[in-house]
């Protein structure tokens, strides 16, 4: 709700029209035409605006200097008024800060009195801490020299132990050592005397093989001998025949070759006749 300013009225019926003619306008204001209207409208604006805000100076300055008066007034009342409230006020806070004073002492006081209790909890709960404590370390070192004790008893046992089952494998090492010797040394016995008697009986059977090989080498020999014998014999019955074969063909080439000449005539006749006696 809005109360209607008179000397504002001619402004305001101005408005409507302003509105409808420059609201929403472009102006091309690349153009000079443009540019121009552009800077009308906004002048022809601008001349109502200030003169809108001069009517408001003028229509404002009464009312101005009134307010100013009214301040100035109230001002000077308000000191009046202090000169009779402030020593009254005074005497009050003085017995308030004296009141709230006493509070912070007591408070004081009672927290002094709270943190000296606590600090003798505190320090009694620290000696039983304390104690508690020694009495902690007391029990734990009697217990770690029981367990180191226990430890070195049973460290003591298994050394021993050890010592004894290494002993005692050492010396059934020895035992087994001293039969697995003995047994090899039997087993060595016997292979020696199997090695022996298979040495013996294959130096007989060699003896054997070299009687039967020499034998059949003789054979051999022999049968070789026999069979050289005869195929030389052989050869030379072939050789006697093919000399022969070859003077009778040697003849019969002779006959053949020089029977015509009368200076082998004589010889012919005998080759010939030697010739038919062959027949």
């Amino acid at each position: 709700m809005t109360t209607a300013i008179v000397e504002y009225s001619q402004t305001e019926a101005a408005l409507s029209e302003l509105a409808h003619r420059y609201k929403g306008v472009v102006y091309d204001v690349t153009t000079p035409a443009g540019m121009s209207d552009a800077r009308k409208g906004r002048a022809e604006v601008r001349s109502y605006r200030v003169a809108l805000e001069k009517t408001r100076v003028e229509i404002k300055g009464p009312a101005l200097k009134h307010c100013q008066l009214i301040d100035s007034e109230a001002r000077r009342i308000t000191t009046e008024l202090c000169l009779l409230e402030d020593p009254i006020d005074d005497q009050i806070r003085r017995e308030e800060n004296k009141k709230e004073e006493a509070r912070l002492a007591a408070e004081a006081a009672e927290a002094a009195r709270i943190a000296a209790e606590q600090q003798a909890i505190k320090d009694a709960e620290e000696r039983r801490m304390a104690a508690e404590r020694a009495d902690i370390a007391r029990r734990r070192a009697e217990l770690d020299r029981t367990e180191r004790e226990a430890r070195e008893k049973i460290e003591r046992a298994e050394r021993e132990s050890r010592r004894k089952i290494e002993e005692e494998g050492r010396a059934a090492r020895a035992k087994q050592d001293e039969a697995d010797r003995q047994e090899r040394l039997a087993r060595q016995g016997r292979e020696e005397a199997e090695r022996v008697k298979r040495a013996a009986e294959e130096a007989r059977l060699k003896e054997e093989r070299d009687k039967v090989e020499a034998a059949r080498q003789a054979v051999a020999e022999r049968e070789r001998k026999e069979r050289e014998a005869e195929e030389a014999r052989q050869r030379e019955a072939q050789r006697q025949q093919n000399e022969i074969l070859d003077g009778w063909a040697m003849l019969a080439t002779f006959v053949k070759r020089f029977g015509a000449l009368a200076e082998f005539v004589p010889v012919v006749v005998e080759i010939k006749k030697h010739l038919r006696g062959r027949k």
